[in-house]
């Protein structure tokens, strides 16, 4: 908030000559009070745009009530200001609508259409019934039209019946009504609404029949199917559109052209209602065109990916079609259109579909590979399989990695032999441990049995994914250290008696990261907390530090009492890791810390008068 001093200072600098100067003391006021208020009203006159923008910004800011109550006179004033005063009423939201209510009574009809329309765009409204009136009684049609609009926005379920006399009106407050009409989607209206399929006003119509397929009642689908082919182009559009939302696509002559036209050349609404139908209607030759469109897609768009989402399930009702499987033998076809292709052709198992699948494994396209080899491992089955083998070798990295780990996962052991004749050979890291987790989950044993015929790396990628104490138990007295680590690191994972034996004897072996990986993996086991505490006093300042962060989670009644003198270390890092466990242990009293307020250490100082200032 500005200082009054500031204020006032900020004040003298809105009638600068210099417009930046202006500009810049309007900016400031945005952290002002409501005494701001009026001189920036005053500032929304001024001839420069910048100081304008700038002014209406700051009221904005400072909303409220009071801000609302004084730019209410503004929507009488130039057309400028009318609006500028909208926008910020708009911006303020719920403190303005109570100051709108009297508005509705005033003499001037712009007036009354002011404040209805505010009301719309903010949203919340408690006299709803006040705006029916105005749509039953007012004797100007746009107020009549913006009530209407009003009573559809704000869910006003009782001016349903205000809303169907205003079916009689003039077409302007007509259309506004059913406008509503289709928000509120009342199935009693329908048979008005359908009354105006007579309309002589082919607007009025086309209106109408919209309404119709919002509202979403099958008791409109009669007259809507009776007038197709009585209807001029565009009406007929409008009618299958709305029979496609209602849930009924018509499958007569030339339905399917419209559908197509409606996805190709309209914007996304009308393009998902013709997905819904040309799916209904099976329509083959709309497969490669909605996947045409599909590949102009980004993915990583949140919005591209709720369209996405809705073009891959109307293809999936399609199923397993000749057309699917052609765009990925045609070369014009946009990679992301096969991508999509190819994940729906994985999600339906179209076995028809792997020879085609294949084929496209000796283009250059990642993606497109890829996507390829995720199918065929949805699709399974002999001729799927025997293809997948067949990129263990790829020459692309990324490729291999979705191959074996899909063969892994499968659990192929015809596969075995390959990706073991292939480890020996894989030089990506991150492919080899898929390689070796791919094996573990084919066949453990007789990968195990062949440990001593692997590289000490691939031993300890062994060691980080066994799923088996007894492997881990062997690669823990492994000759290779990384081995030995990986596997202490992973017993802690299996709390049985021979684990459990194996760490406190690691927390006492001559290397000091054995030591610090045995003590974190018995606290998560939980247990053997005086073999923990004897790594307080280890001659590694990272053994004890693991060693109080085990016994700070532990909870242990007696942890706290173990910890205390570690306050004193020699090393800052064991030092801080003992104050915050002591905090988790609920003993960082002030009689405990008390001490450490003249530590040497400025971090350490800072932390504990931290503390302190909470205790």
């Amino acid at each position: 908030m500005i200082s009054n001093e500031e204020l006032l200072q900020v004040l003298q600098k809105l009638t600068d000559v210099d417009p930046a100067e202006r500009r810049t003391a309007a900016e400031a006021l945005s952290a002002a009070d409501e005494r701001a208020i009026y001189p920036l009203i005053r500032l929304l006159r001024d001839d420069n745009p910048g100081v304008q923008d700038a002014a209406m910004r700051s009221i904005i800011s400072i909303g409220g009530e009071v801000t609302a109550y004084m730019a209410l006179p503004l929507l009488r004033e130039t057309p400028f200001l009318r609006n500028t005063a909208r926008i910020i009423l708009r911006q303020i939201g719920r403190p303005s609508v109570a100051l709108l209510r009297p508005l509705l009574a005033d003499k001037d009809d712009d007036v009354r259409t002011f404040a209805v329309d505010l009301i719309t765009d903010i949203g919340d409204c408690d006299y709803p019934a006040e705006i029916a009136r105005l749509l039953e009684t007012d004797q100007n049609q746009n107020v009549r039209a913006s009530a209407a609009r009003a009573i559809g926005t704000l869910g006003y379920r009782e001016g349903i019946p205000a809303l169907l006399v205003a079916l009689k009106d003039n077409e302007w407050v007509c259309f506004s009504a059913l406008e509503a009409l289709a928000l509120l989607k009342d199935e009693s209206s329908v048979d008005q609404v359908l009354s105006l399929l007579e309309s002589p006003s082919e607007t009025l119509r086309y209106a109408a029949i919209e309404t119709l397929g919002n509202i979403g009642s099958s008791r409109s689908s009669s007259a809507l199917l009776s007038r197709i082919s009585k209807s001029s182009d565009i009406e007929k559009t409008a009618i299958i559109k709305s029979l496609v939302q209602i849930g009924i696509t018509p499958s007569m002559a030339q339905v399917g052209d419209l559908l197509l036209e409606m996805y190709t050349s309209g914007e996304w609404n009308e393009r998902l209602i013709a997905l819904t139908g040309l799916a209904d209607l099976k329509d083959k030759r709309a497969v490669p065109v909605i996947l045409d469109i599909a590949g102009s897609l980004d993915p990583s768009d949140p919005e591209s990916e709720e369209r996405l989402h809705a073009v891959r399930e109307a293809l999936m009702r399609f199923g397993c079609t000749p057309p699917l499987i052609e765009v990925l033998r045609d070369p014009a076809v946009k990679f992301r259109s096969q991508v999509v292709a190819i994940e729906i052709i994985g999600e339906l198992q179209c076995e028809e579909a792997i020879p085609a699948l294949i084929s496209v494994m000796d283009g250059d396209l990642r993606e497109v590979r890829r996507a390829s080899i995720l199918a065929l491992a949805r699709i399974r089955g002999t001729k799927a399989l025997q293809a997948l083998r067949a990129c263990i070798e790829d020459r692309d990295g990324h490729v291999r990695n979705a191959a074996i780990s899909a063969l892994g996962q499968i659990g192929d052991k015809a596969s075995f032999p390959l990706i073991m004749d292939h480890i020996v050979r894989e030089n990506y890291q991150d492919v080899l441990e898929v390689t070796v987790r791919a094996l573990l989950m084919i066949d453990p044993p007789v990968l195990f049995s062949k440990r001593d015929t692997l590289s000490p790396a691939i031993r300890e990628i062994i060691a980080r994914y066994a799923g088996s104490p007894d492997m881990l138990l062997v690669l823990s007295e492994d000759s290779e250290a990384g081995v030995r680590l990986a596997a202490l690191s992973g017993l802690g994972r299996f709390p049985d008696e021979r684990c459990r034996a194996r760490l406190q004897k690691a927390v006492r072996d001559a290397d000091p990261e054995a030591r610090k990986l045995a003590v974190s993996a018995l606290g998560s086991m939980n247990c053997c907390f005086d073999d923990i505490k004897t790594a307080l006093k280890d001659n590694d300042q990272w053994v004890r530090l693991s060693a109080v962060r085990v016994l700070g989670d532990s909870g242990a009644p007696d942890a706290a009492k173990s910890i205390i003198p570690l306050l004193y270390d020699k090393e800052v890092p064991v030092v801080m890791a003992t104050i915050d466990a002591l905090i988790q242990l609920g003993s960082g009293e002030a009689v405990t810390l008390g001490a450490l307020q003249n530590h040497q250490d400025p971090a350490v100082r800072e932390r504990v008068a931290q503390i302190l200032e909470r205790v």
